[in-house]
């Protein structure tokens, strides 16, 4: 979740998008005969729940409130958009004296019905969480949040992040520090501060990705081209595992970063991996601690970590759970190191059979050799769904802020088109 000023930006972006469609309705019903009364009732709707949306937006600015669970996805709205965006693909199909979409008007008329009721239903949730006093009590009543809130907060609170479920004194801490290198949290929280509030519901919603996050000895390969948002999304599989989380199931991820060269090396990938799952169960720290001790002979001198024991070390590791998530983002960024980077994360999820792996990267011929066979692929290319609410966000807020003066809802309709339609959304 994001602060509140994209909060508000996200949903006034719907009242563009209802904008939109309003003024595409109109004019489809001077197109259309015998449409009268099916496109009035719809254009109706569609404007009540712009006022709604536009209340809602401005009780969200209202509100600052600091103390609000960011982590709350906006389950109503995300339905809301859905029904938008529907009635808008419909009605952007739409060429003015075109016969042929003339004709479809018997098949549009009857997904008229559902979408009022839909339209209905949503106004009802949105209506609801107008009555709030608070930016958390709003969020929880557009995430769905049952009236247990305050023991759904906590666990919330848990299970969003990589908890520490050991007790940490000052030998156990320098142990840790040892094997952590470089901190991908730093990485994680930039990717959720840059994802705007339903970025990225279309992926964690697919049968594949579902499938991924309930299912041991499942491999996910997020492929795309550059700018195609997978570090981004990189922080919408990390929620979904982090949500997944639990004492026989642990998560752990790392970013790969082209500008820092330590990110690409094995080592600290896997460091930071088994520095994770050390912290989440006693007997997996105390397997890292054993190794320390094996690098630190009391009667010689220390020995670095190497690849080949910190695999066998995470293996160990891996064992003593159930299930465990593992992300890595950003494969290709390891320049040099990028095969022996595939080659030794792939190798780990052949050799377990209880561990989901999920790896981002763009579509390069060598990382698709070793993944190709092993991996389910999918195409990230800048999704349709999380353009759309750029857009309209981007062209609410700079309206408001008078950056940008357009008034006509025909000009925002073409500008949406045009970068939507864009080369994958580039």
């Amino acid at each position: 979740m994001a602060d509140p000023l994209s909060i508000a930006a996200s949903i006034a972006g719907l009242v563009t998008l209802a904008d939109i469609i309003f003024d595409r309705l109109v004019k489809y019903g001077r197109w259309v005969k015998n449409a009268d009364k099916e496109i009035q009732d719809l254009a109706r709707e569609i404007n009540l729940l712009a006022g709604v949306l536009s209340s809602l937006s401005r009780l969200a600015r209202a509100l600052e409130d600091k103390s609000f669970d960011r982590n709350l996805r906006m389950h109503h709205i995300e339905a809301c958009n859905g029904t938008l965006a529907e009635i808008n693909n419909k009605l952007s199909k739409i060429v003015k004296d075109s016969i042929k979409d003339k004709l479809k008007w018997p098949f549009f008329a009857r997904r008229i019905k559902g979408w009022l009721e839909e339209l209905s239903t949503h106004k009802q949730n949105l209506n609801l969480a107008l009555s709030a006093n608070t930016m958390d009590a709003m969020l929880r009543l557009l995430a769905e949040e049952d009236r247990h809130a305050a023991e759904t907060h906590i666990k919330v609170k848990e299970t969003r992040q990589i908890v520490s479920r050991i007790q940490q004194d000052s030998e156990r801490t320098k142990v840790l520090r040892y094997f952590l290198k470089y901190n991908p949290q730093q990485n994680y929280e930039m990717s959720r501060r840059l994802r705007h509030p339903r970025t990225g519901l279309w992926l964690t919603r697919l049968p594949e990705f579902q499938h991924w996050l309930s299912t041991p000895n499942s491999r996910l390969w997020l492929k795309g081209i550059p700018g195609a948002g997978k570090t981004v999304l990189a922080a919408s599989v990390i929620e979904a595992a982090l949500g997944k989380s639990t004492e026989t199931t642990p998560s752990a991820f790392f970013f790969c970063d082209y500008k820092n060269t330590d990110t690409h090396k094995p080592e600290v990938i896997l460091g930071a991996l088994v520095y994770q799952l050390a912290i989440q169960k006693e007997e997996a720290y105390k397997r890292l601690q054993s190794f320390y001790k094996e690098l630190h002979p009391p009667t010689g001198l220390p020995r670095a970590a190497n690849v080949m024991s910190l695999e066998r070390v995470l293996k160990d590791m891996i064992k003593m759970y159930a299930h465990v998530h593992l992300v890595v983002d950003g494969l290709d960024e390891c320049g040099k190191l990028t095969d022996e980077v595939v080659v030794t994360l792939s190798g780990i999820s052949e050799d377990t059979d209880n561990v989901s792996m999920a790896l981002l990267s763009r579509d390069e011929d060598h990382i698709r050799d070793f993944l190709e066979a092993d991996f389910i692929s999918l195409e990230i290319a800048a999704h349709k769904e999380d353009i759309t609410e750029y857009v309209t966000s981007e062209i609410a807020e700079r309206t408001r802020n008078r950056r940008l003066r357009i008034n006509s809802a025909e000009l925002k309709g073409e500008i949406l088109h045009g970068l939507i339609d864009g080369e994958k959304g580039m």
